[in-house]
Parts: C-alpha cells; sequence; structure tokens
C-alpha cells in the first residue's frame, strides 16, 4: 500500500489580545505525518519525537482526527499513521493541532478528498479538545488554512481566513519551561474591567484589519493585551525582562504564543531581527533559562501534501 506525507505548521494562538479568537500559521516549523490505507480501523505505528506520547489512536490528537475523519465520510476502511513531531509538546505553538490537522488532511486525502480544509476543521478541532480540554479552533483554522484566521464561533463553528502580512517578521522564543494549557486558562480572571474588555477588543479588531489589508504598520499598532498576557506572563519567569528587552531592541511588539510559554516578537526588518531574537534569548538565559529560538514568518498555505506513491 502507498504512503503519503503531510506537513502541518506551528501556529500563534490568539496573536495578543485576540483570545480564543484570531490564530496565525508560521513557516519553518510544524509536524508531518505519513499515512496509508489499511483494511479497518486507526493505527499509530510510529511517533519521532523528543517527549514520550501515547500511540494509543484514542488517546493521540492524530489518531482522533483521523478517525473522525473516517467517521464524517462514513467509510469501513482505516488508516496507518506515522507521527514526526517538530516541535515540543505544551510550546503554546498548537503542536496537538498540527499532529490533528496533517492527520485529518491526510485521511481524507487518502479517501478521495471528499472534504475541504474549511470541512477538516471541525475533526482537527474534536481532537485538540481532547487535549486541551476546551473546544476552540485559533489553532486547528490556521494550521489547516494558512495565514491568519478568526473564530467567530464555535457551535456552530464559523471560521474565516482573514490573510496575511507580507512584510511580517516573526521572532518565536521558546523558553525551557512547562506551561500546562489548563493552568493556563485556570489562572485568568473571572471578570474583567470594562475599559479593558473594550481596550482588547479595539486592538483585536485592528489585527483583523491589518492581516485583511495586508497591513504591518497597523498591525505593530495593535499587538497590545490588557487581560491575558498580564495573568499569564506570572507562568513565564523573566517574561517582563524579555518583553522589556525585546522592545528595546528594536521590536514593535511581543505577546504570549497561545497559552505559552513560547514568546512572539515582531518587526519589519531582518538585520532588527537578529537583534531581538538574541536579546530575548540573552534575557532567558540571565535568568538561568535555556530556550530555542527561530526567526521566521507567515505560512499562507496551511496544511499541505509534501510527498505521495512513497512505497
Amino acid at each position: 500500500m502507498e504512503w503519503i506525507k503531510v506537513f502541518a505548521p506551528a501556529t500563534i494562538g490568539n496573536i495578543g489580545p485576540g483570545f480564543d479568537v484570531l490564530g496565525l500559521a508560521v513557516k519553518n516549523l510544524g509536524d508531518i505525518v505519513e499515512a496509508r490505507k489499511i483494511a479497518k480501523g486507526v493505527v499509530i505505528s510510529e511517533i519521532i519525537s523528543d517527549m514520550p506520547l501515547s500511540a494509543d489512536p484514542h488517546k493521540n490528537t492524530a489518531g482522533i482526527a483521523a478517525s473522525e475523519v473516517l467517521r464524517i465520510l462514513n467509510i469501513d476502511g482505516g488508516v496507518e499513521l506515522k507521527i514526526k513531531k517538530g516541535m515540543p509538546s505544551g510550546s503554546g505553538l498548537g503542536s496537538s493541532a498540527a499532529s490533528a490537522c496533517a492527520a485529518a488532511f491526510a485521511t481524507n486525502y487518502l479517501y478521495g478528498g471528499q472534504l475541504n480544509k474549511d470541512e477538516l476543521i471541525l475533526p482537527a478541532t474534536r481532537a485538540e479538545e481532547f487535549v486541551s480540554g476546551d473546544f476552540f479552533a485559533d489553532n486547528t483554522a490556521p494550521c489547516l488554512l494558512g495565514g491568519a484566521t478568526l473564530t467567530r464561533s464555535c457551535l456552530p463553528l464559523d471560521v474565516t481566513k482573514i490573510g496575511s502580512i507580507s512584510k511580517l517578521i516573526i521572532i518565536l522564543v521558546t523558553p525551557k519551561i512547562t506551561v500546562l494549557t489548563k493552568d493556563a486558562r485556570d489562572i485568568l480572571p473571572e471578570t474583567v474591567p470594562l475599559k479593558s474588555f473594550v481596550f482588547n477588543m479595539a486592538n483585536s479588531c485592528l489585527i483583523t484589519a491589518a492581516f485583511a489589508k495586508d497591513d504591518y504598520s497597523l498591525f505593530a499598532r495593535s499587538l497590545n493585551d490588557e487581560i491575558i498576557e498580564p495573568a499569564r506572563a506570572k507562568l513565564i519567569q523573566g517574561f517582563d525582562q524579555v518583553k522589556q528587552n525585546a522592545l528595546r531592541a528594536g521590536a514593535d511588539g511581543m505577546a504570549i504564543s497561545g497559552s505559552g510559554p513560547t514568546l512572539f516578537a515582531i518587526t519589519d526588518d531582518i538585520h532588527k531581527a537578529r537583534f531581538i531574537e538574541d536579546a530575548m534569548v540573552r534575557t532567558f538565559q540571565n535568568n538561568g533559562i535555556e530556550c530555542q529560538s527561530l526567526i521566521t514568518e507567515v505560512e499562507d498555505e496551511g496544511t499541505v501534501l509534501i510527498e505521495e506513491n512513497k512505497k
């Protein structure tokens, strides 16, 4: 039986103030899933990862997503999956979502491609829900569609791809700190001041306009969050210093990616990007924290087939 290979990119959830609503796919980081048809069921035969992950298809987002696609297609066949993780779990870069999206895409492709990418968001998000405990598509939607996306509603699922920003350069820094999604959600305030709500809503709307218009200057003005960031920053040692030094080095903004601990800073100047990256990494190191970093940009294609007919 022939194998196919699918790549699904890493994602930045929230994009600052757009909590559970906005998401963005990034280049040069993500998961690869190989898949082939089998007679029945879902089997995960291999996982290449820096961290231990379950190969039980009922406990792995890739296996759950594949099963959901088979159920939606009402097909009596099955799929075998091999997963190669390109980013650590719990990084705030949509790791579990990437595996789910790649597996959903691959399973659908093997069985005739009956579902489009928009229709694959639902099974991938159902799989993501198993890990996160909540149903939200700010990682799965951009992972599948590429660019920036806006989730207006989860029930029913209503997602729109809003565009990209060609000049946007993104500096990702992932400190070796564990931040569980559950902890990052439990720490959030139950009520917020009306003034802060309006502030975040205005900035989220401006981010949407920035991606729709391909306007970096609008985005640079809007990456500000008065509600989620102050709460989650407490979980990331050295956050305030890292942000201060990133801005001093020339960043036009910095925020937490998803639930963290990854941080992302933005610029439209590649020379500045290297200084920003160095400033962020060295600040974490000065706090006794090792980290990984990457200078990247918007991934506009989303999940894609990268190889087929591999015997």
